[in-house]
């Protein structure tokens, strides 16, 4: 039986399905950006999303060299305008990516499909709490520093990113993008 119904266009969101702790530098080629990706990458293997054309990745945390809402800066072929965002089984979260720290969700993350769950984001979507990043990514909890954490049950602008300041000992989820490449990012 073959599948007659393809997937939505659109930016696909997935959580990873392990949880790390706030040391997310080292679980790839060893500095925060390239790891995140990295990982975004691994774990897409066993993300639920239903789009099967995606082949790039980005990781929705903002760090110390770009922040959330400005990955283009970093992934030049990431669609910002005119793409839905979209939960792993096709659900809209937001309009696009300009959209999605600009405006509040359509839904939730967790109505979109995610669950409820927190997630690292070491700040805000515009790059904003530059002190609780667990150190750009190098804390495991052993220097005692805090990272920013969002939640999905949270869909207003201003907060579903960064919900929260914990500690970087903590496991928590790391959100990533699924996305099929333009050329120039749009």
């Amino acid at each position: 039986m073959s599948l007659l119904v393809s997937a939505p266009e659109g930016i696909y969101i997935y959580a990873t399905n392990t949880g790390f702790t706030g040391n997310l530098s080292v679980l790839g080629p060893g500095s925060l950006d390239p790891s995140l990706n990295f990982i975004c990458g691994q774990e897409r293997l066993f993300s639920n999303i239903i789009d099967t054309k995606c082949s790039k990745y980005a990781p929705l945390v903002s760090t110390s060299l770009v922040s959330a809402s400005s990955l283009n800066a970093m992934y030049g072929d990431l669609p910002t305008t005119g793409v839905p965002i979209r939960g792993p089984y096709g659900k809209q979260i937001a309009v696009d990516y300009s959209n999605l720290f600009a405006v509040d969700l359509d839904v939730t993350l967790e109505a979109a499909g995610l669950g409820n769950q927190t997630f690292w984001s070491f700040g805000d979507g515009n790059g904003g709490a530059a002190a609780d990043t667990c150190t750009d990514g190098t804390d495991d909890g052993s220097l005692s520093t805090l990272g920013q954490t969002g939640n999905t049950l949270v869909k207003t602008q201003a907060s579903w990113f960064a919900t929260d300041i914990r500690g970087c000992g903590e496991i928590h989820k790391i959100l990533c993008l699924c996305y099929v490449p333009t050329s120039g990012g749009g």
